[in-house]
């Protein structure tokens, strides 16, 4: 069976940032990748020297911004462009580079809604050795007087796809950039996260019980730390525990939070999640939250979790099944002894 190895390189944008430092991260040299986009300053930022777009919003208004697509090589290149909404993954971080399943419910303004490539800037060919200019344009919405709004400009260059490799391995490599959009009208004065639901679940293929942590308002919040723990309920020895820290969330987002009960059999039964968060981010003063919330494993989902767990212990085996195996090898041995008693009392 042929191996995938997908590497998804995210290349020049600005895909995982902190916003106390924001910083670029590349995966490949530009001779690997073979093309590049930049921003084109576009005035009015809160900072100019960031490489993203860092933008003072004003409702009402329209923003217009420009990037650079550069291609150093010897041939034509397309790249396509799309505006996307970021989002908080599941592994605690900005999504820059996908569009989410669904929205956060306090979501108000999403960036793809409000911003618009302009015509022929979502697939631009650039000639060898040249660059070309894309544009968008952003509606700065007429209520949005306080926050945040957060987005990215999505560029990847057309004709990428799997290479050969040794022993049979395909290797699919798709480098592509994204130029993150903040859009600040005036940040929040304190920060709010909450709690969602509780429930348990699978996390690739493992058995967890996954918490859902909000941001319902429209500002990053980073530098956050979250630690869980989960106990019978009315007890207060801890069954299985979690800590993260360095995590970030999207503007209006949630993401579920798993604990894992490791190699552990999941039982039905009733629990209490505890849930402690922490950000110290240094927009505010540092901020702590604590949530206990109350749950239910029913039997059918400890029984469909743990058979489909790929880290599922096998059951023990019941001391009933031991004497089940006792009497029947006990039942056989006298049958056979009697068979042969009468064999040979028939003989005799």
């Amino acid at each position: 069976m042929k191996k995938l190895m997908c590497l998804f390189g995210v290349i020049g944008g600005l895909v995982f940032m902190s916003w106390t430092s924001p910083s670029i991260q590349a995966t490949a040299t530009n001779a690997e990748v073979q093309y590049s986009v930049n921003k084109i300053s576009p005035g009015q930022e809160v900072d100019a020297s960031s490489p993203f777009f860092d933008l003072k919003a004003k409702a009402g208004t329209t923003r217009k911004i420009q990037a650079r697509v550069y291609n150093p090589t010897d041939q034509a290149i397309t790249v396509k462009t799309r505006l996307l909404t970021t989002f908080t993954n599941d592994s605690g971080q900005i999504a820059y580079t996908q569009t989410a399943k669904r929205y956060d419910a306090s979501l108000k303004y999403r960036f793809d809604q409000i911003a618009t490539l302009a015509t022929g800037s979502d697939k631009v060919t650039v000639p060898a050795k040249s660059n070309r200019v894309v544009s968008a344009t952003i509606n700065i919405p007429q209520g949005f007087d306080t926050g945040v709004i957060l987005g990215s400009w999505y560029f990847e260059k057309m004709g990428q796809g799997a290479k050969k490799a040794p022993k049979g391995v395909n290797i699919n490599q798709k480098y592509s950039y994204a130029l993150a959009v903040k859009l600040t009208a005036k940040e929040i004065a304190v920060p709010k996260l909450t709690l969602g639901t509780v429930t348990p679940g699978l996390r690739n293929y493992r058995k967890v019980v996954l918490a859902s942590i909000r941001n319902p308002e429209p500002a990053v919040v980073s530098q956050l730390k979250l630690t869980t723990k989960v106990t019978k309920k009315g007890s207060s020895k801890v069954l299985y525990q979690n800590s993260s820290d360095n995590l970030i969330m999207a503007p209006n987002s949630n993401f579920t939070y798993p604990t894992f009960l490791d190699d552990q059999v999941m039982r039905a039964g009733d629990y209490t999640l505890s849930v402690t968060a922490t950000t110290n981010d240094a927009k505010w003063a540092k901020k702590t939250w604590h949530w206990s919330r109350d749950f239910k494993i029913t039997t059918e989902q400890a029984r469909q979790n743990n058979q489909k767990a790929k880290n599922d212990p096998a059951a023990p085996i019941s001391i009933w099944w031991y004497v089940l195996i006792v009497i029947v090898i006990a039942g056989l041995s006298a049958g056979i002894v009697y068979l042969i008693m009468q064999r040979h009392n028939h003989r005799s």
